[in-house]
């Protein structure tokens, strides 16, 4: 009985030793695969940054990774996605590639995949991020999801008055009393996806003929409903209405009972950058943890899971509009002139 005791103690012995073996050496293993990663790009010494973001925040990325690692230099090159997409296109025909990493809208790295212009990195990092942040084949990862939002006069509109479901706003009642962005037609992909191809488009003729007004920015937009003229504004960024709310604006946005629609802002590496190694550890950088807590100090809502966004959003019901579909700006461009720019006049 002594030697059956002793036997069964020496075998729960073992066991425990080899799970922490298995601990240790797995730690090891990624803290070597770290270190190295670190030291090729310490080697490299820099990266070059495309990034589609507004000039305050890019800086602020560019410190922050600079301060962590700062044998490795960012070159910032900053602009608007089109315009981004656009330098790379040309620098590719001319036989260059410049960037190291990309950060840009859906339909960016939707056409660099396609024009197979992004490396594969499957950072240890995306673990962390749900599969509608991160692209099967680990060409990008979503850093930042931009939710389109409705927003609305806190004064004007009575808690029990507020539309629940986006087919409220087709109710009389909302007859030409609707603000509408033009700057962000996505939303056009956002209904198209949420009520289905010919539902989608039936939805946005009636919404056609409420006669919204159409204005030219969020910024412009959300002013107007801050200022009364009008209850309601249709299709802005919910950091545009929560900036404007901590300055003490009366306007908030609606926690509708349908899903909300954000377009993706990813993250990826150029095939055949000139320094693939820091690009890798600066994408790993941007999703750890830290970084996308960096994003979440900047007023942006994190896509890291373990990293809870400052305002009150579900991140369970938003849905990203997919790429592909975020990729036919021309097609959405001409179907809100039809419907909206042009009725109007």
């Amino acid at each position: 009985m002594v030697k059956t005791w002793l036997q069964r103690t020496c075998a729960a012995s073992i066991v425990k030793l080899g799970s922490i073996l298995a601990i240790v050496i797995g730690y090891t293993i990624s803290h070597a695969a770290e270190i190295s990663l670190q030291e090729k790009a310490q080697e490299e010494g820099k990266l070059v940054a495309y990034l589609a973001m507004n000039a305050a925040d890019a800086v602020t990325v560019q410190n922050s990774f600079e301060m962590k690692f700062p044998q490795i230099k960012v070159e910032l090159v900053r602009m608007g996605a089109p315009s981004l997409l656009q330098r790379i296109l040309t620098e590719y025909r001319g036989g260059k590639v410049l960037a190291d990493v990309v950060l840009g809208f859906g339909f960016v790295h939707y056409e660099l995949v396609q024009q197979k212009l992004l490396a594969r990195y499957d950072s240890p990092e995306r673990h962390n991020y749900v599969a509608q942040f991160k692209d099967k084949e680990a060409h990008w990862t979503n850093v930042m999801p931009i939710v389109h939002t409705i927003a609305y006069n806190t004064k004007s509109l009575p808690t029990a008055e507020l539309p629940a479901r986006y087919t409220d706003l087709l109710q009389p009642r909302w007859q030409s009393r609707l603000g509408m962005n033009s700057n962000n037609i996505m939303f056009l992909a956002g209904m198209m996806t949420h009520f289905g191809k010919e539902s989608g488009m039936d939805f946005l003729q009636k919404l056609s003929a409420q006669a919204p007004q159409v204005r030219g920015g969020g910024t412009l937009l959300l002013t107007l409903v801050a200022a009364g003229e009008f209850p309601l504004g249709f299709s802005i960024n919910e950091n545009n209405v929560e900036n404007l709310k901590l300055k003490g604006a009366p306007v908030d946005w609606l926690r509708l009972a349908d899903p909300l629609y954000g377009e993706l802002v990813p993250i990826g590496i150029m095939s055949g950058a000139a320094h693939p190694n820091a690009a890798r550890l600066f994408i790993d950088y941007i999703l750890s943890r830290q970084g996308q807590e960096l994003f979440r100090n900047l007023g942006k809502i994190p896509a890291r899971s373990d990293v809870a966004p400052k305002i009150n959003i579900d991140r369970d019901k938003v849905r990203m509009i997919p790429p592909e579909e975020a990729a036919r700006t021309t097609y959405y461009a001409t179907l809100f002139d039809d419907l909206f720019v042009k009725r109007s006049r």
